[in-house]
């Protein structure tokens, strides 16, 4: 669909399409908190309009050759038919079998909205949407949402879950600063919140310098972050592995338990490749990506922790230009039965005139399309479905 065909249809307007959409709070919590979305101001205003735009791309969505009847959001056609990828994977694809659990969308905040995320959740299950949380910077810089939003987000899924209809929407937790030492210090508090109040089912430790994490004796936290993976079955727990946290993550594998998961940071990937200069590169998980990300690659991305039941993920230097390029490079380093993830972050920003770092809902949709038209089987491990 052209440009003016989609404007034309945003309207500028924060409706929805599907007001009796589905959602749910996965922990099962029920309890709204005081307070309504009228009362957050001129950014959550902004948010939803742009929300609105979102969800007219997404009914905008273009009928792939072939198929009857008029293309809808998640590519369901008005005759009641399924539209299939746009184009079949060839013969010898790496593509062909390889299982994507999540493709996870990170560092919303507060110039989304809450509602458009659930809108898109609905629409589209295999979407994730990473939340980032550092107590420095929570509601005061890009890519960390307020507190107000996370209470907008939790009206939310509870109004769509008592509507009697239910759909699991996908949310992680990203912890970084003190509240990723909290829980490597064998903290389980914050994690436990996350789960019961907001229905966060995975949480990402990020305990690297960039992420605000002194990671010299990471080791040392090894027996109680151990206790506190066990306390919590109910949610899937992701370390990051890059050579920082090596010494924890590694050990971590070799005692390795049904709720641990290992997310793949490429540095390399990140920094653009190995021709990045020194003082350009960049070891924060939510550093801009470099413009010419795009047109390097394929990246190295190593092969999954070797045990089998174990749930892996990838990212670093992905961008909505590059993830189906990407996505056949992890391909190829996966097992055969392996079902991993992919999570984006720094590919999903955009800065203009007035706008310095905001999350690009476009760039998120272009994503969402590229692994909607591959048509990968997407087989969602048992811990994250609950």
């Amino acid at each position: 669909s052209d440009e003016s065909e989609v404007e034309e249809a945003a309207g500028g307007s924060g409706s929805t399409g599907a007001t009796g959409a589905v959602g749910g709070n996965q922990s099962g919590s029920s309890t709204s908190k005081p307070g309504t979305v009228s009362s957050t101001g001129r950014a959550s205003l902004a948010a939803d309009r742009g929300g609105g735009k979102a969800r007219a791309w997404f009914s905008a969505y273009p009928r792939p050759k072939g198929t009857g009847g008029t293309a809808t959001a998640g590519g369901a056609t008005a005759s009641g038919g399924k539209s299939g990828p746009s184009s079949p994977l060839e013969e010898g694809d790496p593509l062909r079998g390889f299982e994507l659990s999540f493709l996870s969308l990170s560092g919303v905040d507060d110039t989304v909205s809450p509602r458009t995320l659930c809108d898109i959740s609905q629409e589209f299950a295999f979407v994730e949407w990473g939340v980032n949380f550092r107590a420095e910077k929570q509601g005061r810089e890009p890519r960390y949402a307020s507190l107000q939003w996370l209470r907008m987000l939790q009206e939310e899924i509870d109004r769509r879950q008592q509507t009697g209809k239910f759909a699991p929407i996908h949310f992680a937790a990203h912890l970084g600063g003190e509240y990723c030492v909290d829980v490597l210090k064998g903290d389980a508090s914050l994690v436990r919140t996350l789960w019961e109040d907001y229905g966060f089912l995975r949480v990402y430790l990020c305990p690297t310098r960039a992420n605000g994490v002194n990671s010299s004796q990471l080791k040392k936290h090894l027996p109680t972050l151990k206790n506190v993976i066990v306390a919590l079955p109910q949610v899937e727990f992701v370390l990051l592995v890059t050579k920082e946290t090596r010494a924890l993550t590694f050990n971590l594998m070799n005692e390795v338990q049904p709720n641990l998961a290992f997310f793949y940071f490429s540095e390399e990937a990140e920094n653009g490749g190995p021709t990045a200069e020194p003082n350009e590169k960049r070891t924060n998980k939510d550093s801009p990506a470099k413009d010419t990300a795009a047109s390097k690659g394929p990246f190295r991305r190593p092969p999954p922790c070797g045990h089998p039941g174990i749930h892996c993920g990838y990212g670093g230097g992905l961008t909505s230009e590059n993830l189906t390029q990407e996505l056949r490079n992890i391909a190829k380093a996966t097992p055969p039965n392996r079902t991993v993830w992919v999570d984006l972050e720094s590919g999903l920003r955009s800065r203009g005139a007035g706008r310095p770092d905001e999350f690009d809902l476009g760039k998120a949709w272009a994503c969402i399309r590229a692994v909607y038209d591959l048509d990968l089987p997407k087989s969602r491990p048992a811990l994250a479905s609950r």
